[in-house]
C-alpha cells in the first residue's frame, strides 16, 4: 500500500482534484467546526495521513505546531520540501504510522493535540476503530477529531459507533461536500467528536 503513494507523491500537489478536496476539506471545518474546536492560536493540530500537506499547509498560519505525519516517506519528503521553501517553521512532518506504541515513543506525539485532522484517511486503514481509539488518547480534554472519507466507503453509522467506542462525543457526522467526478458527484462525509473534559 505505502508503495503505491509513494509513487504517487511527486505529482500529488499538481492534481486538481486533491487540491479542491483540500480546500472543500479545510472550508467546512471553517463553516461548520471552528467555533466548537478549542483556540488555536497556541494550540496543536496533527495533520493524520497528511500526504503532502496541503492540509497542514492550510492550519499552519493559524496554530502554534503542525505535527504532520504518513507512513509514505515520499510524501513526507515532498512536505519537508515545501517547509524548506516556503519557510513553514511550525511544521514538523514524520514519515510514521500511530498506533498503541508510536502513541507512547514519539516524542512529536507526547504533548496533547488541541485538533486532530484527517482527510481522505480513515477509510484506507486497517483497523479505523482502533486507529481512532488511539488518535483519541492524542487528544487534550476538550480537542476535537475531525475525519473527511468517501461517503460510500465510511457510513454515517459506521462513524458514530466508532466515535462512541472512542469515547467522542460527536458534534457533526454528515454530509460536508461533493467531488464532480465527470458526470457525477462523489459525496463526501465529514465526521467531528469532542474528546471528554
Amino acid at each position: 500500500m505505502t508503495d503505491s503513494w509513494d509513487s504517487a507523491a511527486d505529482g500529488w500537489d499538481n492534481n486538481a482534484d486533491v487540491r479542491h478536496y483540500s480546500e472543500m476539506a479545510f472550508a467546512a471545518w471553517q463553516d461548520r467546526l471552528c467555533d466548537s474546536t478549542p483556540d488555536l492560536a497556541q494550540g496543536r493540530v496533527l495533520d493524520f495521513g497528511c500526504g503532502t500537506g496541503l492540509l497542514a499547509e492550510k492550519f499552519a498560519p493559524l496554530c502554534r505546531q503542525v505535527v504532520a505525519i504518513d507512513p509514505s516517506a515520499a510524501m513526507i519528503d515532498v512536505l519537508k520540501a515545501k517547509i524548506a521553501g516556503r519557510g513553514f517553521e511550525n511544521i514538523t512532518a514524520l514519515p510514521i504510522t500511530v498506533d498503541a506504541d508510536s502513541a507512547v515513543a514519539e516524542p512529536a506525539l507526547a504533548e496533547p493535540f488541541d485538533l486532530i485532522v484527517a482527510s481522505s484517511v480513515c477509510s484506507f486503514l486497517p483497523d479505523y476503530e482502533a486507529t481512532l481509539q488511539t488518535l483519541t488518547t492524542l487528544l487534550r480534554p476538550g480537542g476535537v477529531f475531525v475525519q473527511w472519507d468517501w461517503a460510500s466507503d465510511m457510513p454515517e453509522s459506521r462513524i458514530a459507533t466508532a466515535f462512541d467506542r472512542a469515547g467522542l462525543t460527536p458534534l457533526l457526522i454528515g454530509d460536508a461536500f461533493a467531488m464532480e467526478m465527470g458526470d457525477s458527484a462523489m459525496p463526501v462525509v465529514m465526521g467531528a467528536g469532542k474528546s471528554p473534559y
